[in-house]
C-alpha cells in the first residue's frame, strides 16, 4: 500500500498548524499498514487515532480563531465538525462490516483530497489571518 508523503503536505503560516498536518499523515500512514497488514482491532485503533487527532487538532485551530475573532470561524468550524461526523459514522462502519476495501477507498478517495483542499484553502486563510494578528 502506498504511503503518503509528508513532503507533499503544503506548509501554511502557523507552526502548530504544521506539525498536526504532519501528524495527521503519520497517523494515516500507520492506518495504511494496518490496512495492509494488521488485525481489524489494530484498524480500529488506528481509525479511532485519527478521529481523536483530528478532534484535538480541529480544537486548536478554533480556539486560535476565536482568540481572533476569524470572520470565518463558522463556515471553517462547520467544517470540521462536518468532518468529525463524517469520521465517526466511517468508523461505525467499519466496526459493523471491517470493509477493507471501502475503507482504503474512503481515505484514498475522500480523505486525501479533503485533507489537501483544505490545507490550500481555509487552513492556509487562518493561519495568514491569525498569524497577521498575533504580529
Amino acid at each position: 500500500m502506498t504511503q503518503i508523503d509528508a513532503e507533499a503536505i503544503p506548509t501554511v503560516a502557523i507552526d502548530f498548524m504544521n506539525e498536526d498536518h504532519q501528524e495527521a499523515v503519520e497517523l494515516l500512514n500507520l492506518l495504511l499498514e494496518a490496512l495492509a497488514e494488521g488485525t481489524e482491532g489494530e484498524v480500529t485503533s488506528s481509525l479511532q487515532n485519527f478521529y481523536v487527532h483530528n478532534r484535538e487538532h480541529f480544537a486548536r485551530e478554533e480556539e486560535q480563531m476565536l482568540r481572533v475573532n476569524f470572520p470565518p470561524y463558522g463556515c471553517h468550524k462547520g467544517e470540521h465538525d462536518r468532518v468529525l461526523a463524517e469520521i465517526k459514522q466511517v468508523i461505525e462502519r467499519w466496526e459493523t462490516d471491517t470493509d477493507r476495501a471501502a475503507l482504503l477507498q474512503y481515505i484514498n478517495g475522500t480523505v486525501l483530497d479533503w485533507f489537501m483542499n483544505h490545507i490550500n484553502t481555509m487552513d492556509t486563510v487562518t493561519a495568514m489571518f491569525i498569524s497577521q494578528q498575533s504580529a
